[in-house]
């Protein structure tokens, strides 16, 4: 198999002569949805995934997965041996649709694990996120799921991909996704667990005990401008610019442990001049149909360029 393809199987435990195809169109089309979706979620500015269906036996389809390449050199670069295969299997473990040997817990994982409507969520280390259940049961999850699990087309189409079907169908006794000869990544997922997905089809959605809407965004690659730094450490109501126009100034927390020490001790500043590459959170919040003003924290600074020193007059 090509560095660049994945296939992925779905499977529908099903009489394939009781299929309506009609209806199991959409599914195939969400399917190709969720992948396309997530790898634009978490990767923006990286490369596509083509999506390809077609059946192979009774109820089962595989699912060819290609990274398109930006450029020539980048195609040239894939074929040298880079590890695009392994990019998409672990986007299709981050949305939970195989199981890896890592322990990642996936979106469907994820909400399989909930039930229902997460008591708590709470950022515990850049990267990190804590769910806690309504019997206040808790969970750790990569940055990743948690940037999925926040998108209401991510969930959306995971509904339409395993929920919609046994609804629709009463013939599909449990639907089966895993990637080909890898009998150990399969995921099961079963009629008794179509209500639970349901449910969060749309979490950004949900209300807080305060009556507001809640919706995390999170962007990778963004890069800043210092605007006002801090003379006294503290992390918090940093300005920065994404931008030079008069709008494209931010103010965000950084959350970056190892930054914030280095910064401490000196081996960097927050001048204007300074180049910095982040992973930024957006939180934005609704109360009633009133869209507050978003609030901003920098979970991580990937990389960081010191500009030009500022030169003085002589005597000045």
């Amino acid at each position: 198999m090509p560095e660049n393809h994945v296939n992925f199987v779905y499977k529908l435990d099903v009489d394939v002569h009781e299929v309506d195809v009609f209806k199991l169109a959409p599914t195939l089309l969400a399917l190709g949805e969720l992948i396309q979706d997530s790898n634009q979620e978490v990767n923006p500015a990286g490369r596509q995934i083509g999506v390809n269906v077609k059946p192979f036996c009774e109820g089962s389809f595989i699912v060819d997965l290609s990274i398109f390449p930006q450029t020539n050199l980048q195609q040239v670069h894939d074929l040298l041996g880079s590890q695009t295969a392994g990019q998409v299997k672990l986007l299709l473990e981050w949305i939970g649709l195989i199981t890896g040997s890592g322990g990642i817990v996936g979106v469907v994982q994820l909400i399989r694990w909930l039930k229902g409507k997460p008591k708590a969520i709470e950022e515990i280390k850049p990267g990190e996120f804590r769910y806690t259940a309504g019997d206040d049961r808790s969970i750790t999850i990569d940055m990743h799921v948690h940037q999925l699990f926040s998108s209401s087309r991510i969930t959306n189409n995971i509904y339409k991909v395993y929920g919609a079907p046994m609804e629709d169908q009463s013939s599909v006794a449990d639907i089966r996704t895993y990637l080909e000869g890898e009998s150990k990544t399969e995921v099961i997922f079963e009629r008794s667990e179509v209500p639970i997905v349901r449910e969060f089809m749309d979490p950004s959605a949900w209300l807080t005990s305060s009556g507001e809407t809640v919706k995390d965004h999170i962007q990778e690659g963004v890069f800043l401008n210092p605007k006002r730094g801090s003379f006294e450490n503290d992390p918090r109501d940093l300005s920065f610019h994404r931008g030079r126009g008069r709008n494209d100034v931010i103010t965000a927390t950084i959350k970056d442990k190892t930054f914030l020490q280095d910064y401490a001790d000196g081996k960097y500043r927050l001048l204007s001049s300074d180049l910095l590459t982040v992973t930024l959170l957006e939180r934005q919040t609704v109360e009633g149909t009133i869209v507050k003003k978003p609030v901003y924290e920098i979970l991580r600074v990937t990389n960081y360029i010191k500009g030009p020193e500022q030169k003085t007059l002589p005597g000045v």
